[in-house]
């Protein structure tokens, strides 16, 4: 009874924001700012073959590209590059999708992207676990891609609830470092890895971390940095350590994106339970120095009370730094101020709110989502839960912590 209540309550609200977000969109320029904007449920539709859409479900286990148009408000690209994407989340039901702008049109763009994800939403109950932890990770100022949810059609067929998600490539770097000429690395989970040193055969690390732009270099060019980098950090402790790794990784930096991963209990992330995982790395030009750029979350917010310090022995990388002071202080100031952040104002409970008014009555009306209605509405409320209680107890483990010292 009180479930029912409570969907009901959601759905008025979703009917309501409906209405509001169903207005005709003005006859200006679009940006990608408008795209990513988290206030608007979009509409996306994509018109293909018949054939191809019949292949790329029969085929979702593979890469292969279909030609598709992509319209958006007035806007139609026409002759881009569609395939399935996603690991654990390919589904010839609920197609994940990529979409390359500039697959069979050289130079050719959209609102200034290059390509985007369509995101299925498929392991998600609540569909909003992605889009709410990379909101957060922008509110604490640290690069991530941008997320919106759309309605997809497919010739003009209802596929259901997607996010827009945005690629982590030149346009992103870009747009957050003000250069896009370094090299850029997706980390592709083989199996469990905690930052140990890989061995002097470069393959190791190919596999590892799948180049996505200068190609052509040499092996020696792309992963020698890598290469390097890991045996520092597995090089034996002496007083030099940590001078000889900064060479090749922002520590602080890393140490931030662990803690706010850490405070949206984040299941399956630099620290997750199968090692590191969903994570690219970038090195700028005429440097060797990486960093790490947020990805895939939609294995976080666990459980509200999930524990400050879970799996942070077990990295070496995070290990070894949390060996520093200012570094022990950085990660748990980082901790701290998510979590005020969060609760500022009900902040986290009010976007959690909000994303569910937004998105209810098309949970409700997608028939290819895996996870029941009433599953979706079981995970809001836990959603709801968590966001109600994971600042305090974060704010206690940290404190907790301090008096440990």
């Amino acid at each position: 009874m009180k479930r029912n209540r409570v969907r009901l309550q959601v759905l008025v609200a979703a009917a309501a924001a409906s209405a509001t977000l169903a207005r005709p969109a003005p006859a200006l320029a679009q940006t990608a700012d408008d795209l990513f904007d988290p206030n608007t449920l979009h509409e996306i539709r994509l018109t293909m073959n018949t054939r191809d859409v019949r292949d790329l479900r029969a085929k979702y286990l593979e890469n292969t590209y279909y030609t598709a148009d992509l319209q958006w408000r007035n806007i139609r690209v026409r002759n881009a590059g569609v395939r399935s994407r996603g690991n654990a989340t390919r589904s010839d039901v609920k197609l994940g999708l990529r979409v390359d702008f500039n697959r069979y049109v050289t130079a050719q763009k959209f609102l200034g992207l290059k390509s985007i994800a369509l995101k299925n939403l498929w392991q998600d109950a609540s569909m909003m676990h992605e889009r709410l932890a990379m909101t957060l990770f922008a509110r604490m100022g640290h690069p991530a891609p941008r997320q919106s949810f759309c309605r997809l059609y497919i010739n003009n067929e209802f596929q259901g609830l997607y996010a827009i998600v945005e690629s982590v490539d030149s346009s992103f770097l870009t747009r957050n470092f003000g250069e896009d000429k370094g090299y850029l690395y997706s980390y592709q989970l083989q199996s469990v890895f905690q930052g140990e040193y890989l061995g002097e055969d470069l393959a190791a690390y190919k596999d590892r971390f799948e180049a996505q732009n200068h190609e052509k270099e040499t092996d020696a060019m792309l992963y020698l940095p890598i290469h390097d980098w890991l045996r520092e950090v597995n090089h034996p402790d002496d007083g030099v350590w940590r001078d000889r790794v900064e060479e090749y990784v922002d520590l602080a930096q890393f140490v931030t994106q662990v803690a706010i991963e850490v405070f949206v209990a984040e299941n399956d992330g630099l620290l997750g339970a199968t090692g590191m995982n969903n994570f690219f790395l970038y090195r700028a030009a005429g440097t060797k120095r990486h960093r790490f750029i947020p990805w895939d979350k939609d294995s976080s917010f666990l459980f509200f009370d999930f524990p400050i310090f879970h799996r942070a022995d077990e990295n070496v990388i995070f290990r070894r730094a949390f060996a520093y002071p200012d570094l022990r202080d950085l990660y748990l100031q980082v901790l701290e101020s998510v979590a005020r952040s969060a609760a500022e104002d009900g902040w986290l409970e009010a976007e959690v709110a909000r994303t569910a008014e937004q998105i209810a009555a098309t949970v409700e009306e997608d028939t290819r989502k895996q996870f029941s209605t009433d599953e979706y509405f079981e995970a809001v409320e836990a959603m709801k839960k968590f966001a109600e209680r994971r600042s305090k107890f974060v704010l206690e483990e940290v404190a907790a912590a301090r008096r440990r010292r």
